[in-house]
């Protein structure tokens, strides 16, 4: 792996170390310079779970990926610049369908000075800007909100995000196996063919800014910023493809299949 074109990509000039100090500034640049996105579902581009595909994709050509993608690549990423990391399963919750089934996504898990970690770049508003310590029923809190994780069941923890009444939302189960990324295949197919994903069923393109996110979908473009929520209605396809370009600097090649 290039070191120095991935840190050139996530805007890292500071020194290179396994401590947990680099770690969580990592965790943060990535997601501050390189957006979640499945635009390639939407136009006819296959996701191929290999590293070099997948540096490929994200750093050379500036594109940004789901969990597969990110999350895959970062864990590489660290790996090669010797943390102790791990990949492991989740399964998604949402409200209608209860938990997803195994390999829904794919975060991880790095072990540093004895303790272990929670690190995701692709799941969005529901996690934290920085790690997670990976120690049950404690409240943590960043910027983006309060999180803890907690046992689902004997062999499960989840993760939780407050909202606004106080509640606490899972976000996704998972447990501490360690993974291959070959195990998330079916999986990933899944989610770039199935009717049933969501990701097939809209454009997302998202990205953390110094004081909020920038969100486009096929029907919104939404700027928060210091929790100033503005909304601006998308009319068609080029101005779609107008905003991300303006503001994800992304240029599709071709037109989109839906």
């Amino acid at each position: 792996m290039d070191i120095d074109a991935y840190l050139k990509r996530i805007h890292y000039t500071e020194e290179l170390d396994t401590t947990l100090a680099t770690l969580r500034k990592l965790h943060y640049q990535h997601q501050l310079t390189i957006p979640i996105e499945n635009l390639s579902i939407h136009y006819g581009q296959e996701i191929i779970l290999d590293p070099d595909a997948l540096f490929d994709k994200i750093i050379t050509r500036k594109r940004g990926g789901f969990c597969y993608e990110l999350n895959g690549l970062f864990f590489e990423f660290l790996q090669a610049i010797g943390f102790q990391v791990k990949r492991i399963s989740g399964r998604v919750h949402d409200d209608v369908n209860g938990f997803h089934p195994e390999f829904d996504h794919l975060s991880i898990i790095a072990h540093v000075d004895g303790i272990d970690w929670l690190l995701d770049v692709a799941f969005g508003r529901q996690f934290p800007v920085y790690p997670l310590l990976l120690t049950l029923n404690q409240i943590q809190e960043d910027q983006t909100g309060r999180y803890q994780i907690t046992e689902l069941d004997a062999d499960n923890l989840v993760i939780k995000q407050e909202n606004e009444q106080g509640d606490w939302i899972p976000g996704y189960s998972f447990t501490c196996i360690p993974r291959e990324l070959a195990d998330f295949t079916d999986m990933c197919h899944f989610h770039q063919t199935s009717k049933e994903s969501f990701f097939s069923r809209n454009k997302l393109c998202t990205i953390v800014t110094p004081h909020g996110r920038i969100t486009l979908t096929d029907h919104t473009l939404k700027i928060t910023d210091n929790g100033q929520v503005v909304d601006h209605a998308i009319t068609d396809q080029q101005e779609f493809e107008d905003f991300l370009l303006d503001c994800f600097a992304i240029k599709m090649a071709q037109p989109a299949l839906h």
